[in-house]
């Protein structure tokens, strides 16, 4: 199973990806994004990882924007909420 395949039975974006799943979030092709971004990933043993949030801010520089707009909240968001009330 690649790694794009177990990216659809997930709920969002994972907060590290490989490059497979980084270069498909910021759509381009692998090589593109390891020749654009490559540098930025982060090495763990043999693997090696980027940021979302870190992508998120390049897309946010690119744009010359200043922030997202808040994701409408997951099913899991309102979970969690509530039970930090408890």
């Amino acid at each position: 199973m690649s790694a794009l395949d177990r990216l659809e039975k997930l709920p969002d974006w994972p907060a590290r990806m490989t490059a497979p799943v980084a270069a498909a979030y910021m759509d381009c092709s692998l090589a593109t994004f390891l020749k654009r971004h490559g540098a930025l990933g982060v090495k763990e043993g043999g693997n090696t990882y980027w940021s979302r949030a870190q992508l998120d801010q390049l897309i946010l520089r690119q744009f010359d924007l200043q922030q997202v707009a808040p994701a409408a909240s997951s099913p899991y968001d309102s979970w969690k909420a509530g039970r930090q009330r408890a």
